[in-house]
């Protein structure tokens, strides 16, 4: 069966050139295996955003994708780790391990973590963030500095539904991933979510994986939003997410109402302009001793981090008001910059010296 990690890594650090090649890959792709898509749901309308919840206007803003589904040595995604953090026993079942992760992207200037989410098909989702939540009030309480938190939906799990579940043209199907986004909101407490301009943030990889979706998928999402939370959300999509794709292929008369978009693989190309707001970097990319399914060996050097600092100079110079680091722990495909065994802080440091920046030149 595919794990969660294989099913994610499809199509992990591909960069695709536009628009309608994107979205084409989605109707050609290999669909995944049939596995239990049980997802949670948790009761609505109880966790509305206040003024203690961290304010933002839109930028500047920078943010990271936040894996927390380790539990090493042995436990989950313990294997065919390319880097390896710096913490031997790092665990989604430890809170001082959340508060390290926290204090450390604080240090490196990070203002939101995007925390990586697969519902109840992985078991560190909800236990993870239930964790990550209690490590935040434990730093806010002695009064230091902690990112905001928001939702990294990975679309590797709808990866592993059945393929009749993957069309969100169906209201079932709609109102499963919907649940997924609600339970993530109703853990997280209000005053620890990412509040941007003025709504809370929903961050979306990619539409891979043979998902089907049109209008009505944002339509439902945003008003079943606005019933539990009082509020829109602020969704942020990768680039395959602006035109329709339907069982009939690509519908370019409909566009989707997302705020802002994104391109997946800088890790592996670079920066590439943004097509919306959302400047992506990476520090490099390493799949070559992965074994996992769709692997081709790619790589790409770090060069000392010339490669990193370069991407955030353009991404800087783009006049991006938002600029998404991927990654802060993917470790297996070693496009990680948090504290690890073969860099230490190195990549910490030097994000802070970049973020500084980057906030320098903006208003």
């Amino acid at each position: 069966m595919t794990n969660p990690a294989q099913a994610k890594n499809l199509a992990s650090g591909v960069r695709f050139a536009g628009t309608l090649l994107l979205v084409l890959l989605v109707v050609t792709m290999t669909s995944c295996g049939d596995d239990d898509a049980s997802v949670p749901t948790g009761n609505s309308g109880t966790n509305t955003p206040d003024a203690s919840a961290t304010p933002t206007g839109v930028g500047p803003l920078v943010a990271t994708y936040f894996y927390y589904w380790y539990d090493l040595p042995d436990g989950p995604h313990s294997t065919e780790l390319t880097d390896r953090p710096a913490e031997p026993d790092a665990s989604y079942e430890s809170v001082d391990w959340f508060e390290k992760q926290l204090l450390d992207m604080s240090d490196a200037g990070v203002d939101v973590a995007l925390a990586v989410y697969w519902g109840r098909i992985e078991p560190s989702s909800d236990v993870g963030l239930t964790n990550m939540a209690a490590a935040y009030d434990q730093i806010d309480a002695r009064g230091e500095s902690t990112p905001a938190i928001a939702m990294f939906l990975d679309t590797g799990a709808l990866g592993q539904w059945p393929v009749s579940q993957r069309d969100l043209t169906r209201l079932e199907n709609q109102e499963r991933v919907y649940s997924m986004i609600r339970t993530f909101y109703e853990i997280v407490p209000q005053h620890q979510w990412l509040i941007l301009d003025g709504r809370p943030l929903v961050w979306l990889w990619a539409a891979w994986f043979d998902i089907k979706f049109d209008r009505s998928f944002f339509d439902y999402v945003i008003s079943s939003f606005e019933s539990d939370f009082g509020v829109r959300p602020y969704i942020v999509g990768e680039e395959v997410w602006r035109l329709a794709v339907t069982s009939t292929g690509v519908d370019a008369s409909q566009q989707m109402p997302l705020d802002d978009f994104y391109i997946w693989g800088a890790s592996l190309t670079g920066f590439v302009d943004p097509p919306g707001g959302v400047a992506q970097i990476g520090p490099g990319f390493d799949e070559r001793e992965l074994t996992g399914a769709g692997r081709s060996g790619r790589y790409r050097d770090r060069e000392d981090g010339e490669f990193y600092e370069l991407s955030f100079e353009q991404a800087i110079q783009s006049g991006s008001q938002i600029i998404a680091i991927e990654t802060w722990n993917e470790f297996h495909e070693a496009s990680d910059i948090a504290d690890s065994v073969e860099f230490g802080r190195e990549y910490i440091d030097l994000t802070r010296e970049w973020v500084d920046r980057f906030k320098a030149v903006q208003p």
